[in-house]
């Protein structure tokens, strides 16, 4: 299993959308699977216009591939105060399989190799049992929860 990560192109839309089809991915999003491989093209390319000069933040957005098969996504919304928060989305084909492990982490070493983040923020579901333990394994401290997520904390370095 070669796992990478790719700096997310519109190229990438059809196996993104296969990928994000499955229900499963969304039990703990507040988001749903693509319409289409249009829809995910659009999405692609204001991803790539990037964050309002007005937020204060970068979006960075990288496909996720083992091989040459698309598996999902990560991505990470750098703020100016020095604060990262990381995201993911992978095809249930891999759970347990340590390739979301492995994508974050190789994530996180472009987070931190691209800028000059001080920490870097996570949360999830308070169900998503899955997520929780990937981002401990990944060596995310646990600080807070309220009565639907989880709120995670690395410090970068």
């Amino acid at each position: 299993m070669v796992i990478r990560i790719e700096p997310q192109k519109i190229a990438h839309a059809e196996g993104l959308y296969l990928a994000l089809q499955d229900r499963r991915i969304y039990e703990f999003l507040d988001d749903k699977a693509p319409d289409s491989i249009q829809a995910v093209r659009q999405r692609i390319e204001w991803l790539l216009v990037g964050a309002p000069a007005s937020s204060g933040e970068v979006w960075m957005n990288w496909t996720v591939f083992e091989n040459t098969i698309v598996l999902g996504y990560t991505q990470a919304t750098i703020r100016d105060d020095g604060t990262a928060s990381l995201a993911y989305a992978l095809s249930p084909s891999v759970w347990g399989r340590s390739v979301a492990h492995t994508a974050c982490k190789l994530t996180l070493a472009e987070i931190e190799t691209l800028t000059s983040i001080a920490k870097i923020i996570a949360d999830t579901e308070v169900r998503n049992m899955r997520s929780q333990a990937l981002l401990e394994r990944l060596g995310f401290q646990r600080t807070h929860e309220d009565e639907q997520d989880v709120y995670y904390k690395r410090t970068s370095g």
